[in-house]
This record gives C-alpha cells, structure tokens and sequence, in this order.
C-alpha cells in the first residue's frame, strides 16, 4: 500500500511570512494540531508549525521563527510502511506529503492506523492488552493547572489523566485544551480592548494589539485542573480489540486513551503511537 491511498488530499496549510494569529486563527476554525507551512504565493514546503511549537516558544510572534524548517517527507508513492516507521523513530504525528517539492497532501497516525490495522481485517481477534502502557502519568483535580501543564512538559506527554480523590478516573487534560484556554484568554482581552465600539471584535484585530495579548497568551489560570479538564472520558477495556481501538480513537479524534478494567479501575493508557510500532511490522 502507499500513501497515496490514505492520505489526507485537502490540505489545509499556512503561508510565510506569516504570524501566531494567522495559526491560532486556522487551527481554532479547523480544530486541528499542526499545519504544513508554504511560501507565500506558492505551494513549495518550507516547515511544519504545531500546537506544541506555539506553546513553547509563547514570546515569538512570527510565523517563520515558530514552524520547524525542512521537515522530513514522503511521496504519494512512499510505502505507508516506510512512512509508519520514520513516524515511529522521529516521534512525528503527521507527515506532509510532497512531489516534485508541491505540497499535495498530509498522513497522519491516524490514517496509517485506519489503513493498516482497522480495515485489513488481520487483527480482528487480537486485543490490545499487550500495548497497554501500564506506567501512567496522572494529577490530582485538585492540582493547579500551571503545575499540571509542568508536569506534562516535564513528562514528555501530550495529555495527563486525572484521577479524583478515590483514585478514580476523573478527566484528561490534553496540550489541545491549555491552548483553547489560552485562545479564550486572548478573546476576553480583545473584547475589552475594542469595548464600547460598534466594530466586530473579529474584524479590529490589529498586529500591535493582538502582539500585546499574544505575550499574554500562556499566562494560565491558577484554578485546579477540576475545572477545566475533558470530563467525557473516551475509555477502552485491556480486551478491545485493536481495530476496536483504532476506531474509537479515530471517531473521537483523540491520541491516547485510559485503559479500564471490568471493574471501572485504571490499570493504563493506550498510545496510538503504540499501535503504529505493530503498523510498522506489517508488510
């Protein structure tokens, strides 16, 4: 099988020069984590820009200073198991998907996983016990929510589970709700720096007020996690099935998910980038 029979064909992108508001804006309208960046005017690849990338370097304001540069690819007539494996060993997510130096499309673990593992039929009666990470990375609700994004950082996660008082599973937190807040916290300063006019606050958005409020952006509220946590928790059992999985994962546009036993108890987290090392191994 090759990329080009399951990958992402409408791309959406962002062009240099360029700015966070240009990122924030397109990812807010699309709700999606990273973005190919092209040259102005063109469509030759320069970078890729994430959701990751904005919150670490929360100071830059410019396009070209956030993205990375030259950023490994693919061809439509790259193997999907080529592609699986340099996502397994770069930790990628996503990969843009170039000919002739064009942009043409986007693979993601989720297609791989989709093309691979939930349509081939193979692993219909294989469960996922055996890729269930069982070393969970958790918080109190009750934890700040500055320290649980310290936490994850310092974990090298993308999402936290948040477990209550009785050690039950209470929430997840992911990277994708700190920069939802953040994006919150940008409107309520833009609402209050165009109040008392008849302007749309979406059409005054000037460069020098949206820098002002951008410098602002991660300054996170001191308020427990409790509050601000994903409280509809997407759960699997250690003997769903893999394709059951992916599908689950896939449905709800998520990367990882509490694993439970029969009693409701949290015994670990399944990564879809687990799933991706058995992608890897199919020829």
């Amino acid at each position: 099988m090759k990329v080009a029979d399951c990958m992402q064909k409408d791309v959406v992108f962002v062009s240099v020069p360029g700015t966070r508001e240009d990122v924030l804006l397109l990812m807010a309208e699309k709700q999606i984590n990273g973005l190919p960046v092209v040259k102005k005017g063109t469509e030759t690849l320069v970078g890729i820009v994430t959701r990751t990338d904005l919150l670490r370097k929360a100071d830059e304001n410019q396009l070209a200073m956030l993205m990375v540069r030259d950023p490994d690819t693919v061809t439509p007539r790259t193997n999907v198991n080529t592609a699986a494996r340099l996502m397994r060993d770069k930790k990628y997510r996503r990969l843009p998907v170039v000919d002739k130096d064009k942009l043409v499309g986007l693979v993601s673990i989720p297609d791989i996983l989709g093309a691979i593992l939930e349509e081939s039929g193979e692993y219909d009666d294989k469960s996922i016990g055996d890729f269930v990470n069982h070393q969970v990375i958790a918080v109190w609700d009750q934890t700040p929510l500055p320290l649980s994004y310290m936490i994850m950082e310092m974990a090298g996660k993308h999402a936290l589970v948040v477990v209550n008082e009785a050690g039950g599973v209470a929430g997840v937190i992911s990277v994708s709700d700190y920069l939802r807040l953040s994006e919150i916290t940008v409107e309520e300063n833009v609402s209050k720096t165009y109040s008392g006019t008849d302007q749309a606050v979406e059409w005054g958005w000037t460069s020098k007020d949206f820098l002002i409020v951008t410098k602002r952006l991660l300054k996170l509220p001191n308020v427990p996690v409790e509050h601000v946590m994903t409280k509809n928790i997407i759960s699997v059992t250690e003997v769903t099935t893999i394709p059951e999985c992916v599908r689950t994962l896939r449905k709800n546009d998520i990367d990882q998910a509490p694993v439970l036993s029969a009693a409701g108890n949290l015994i670990g987290i399944i990564d879809d980038r687990d799933l991706l090392i058995l992608a890897t191994e199919v020829e």
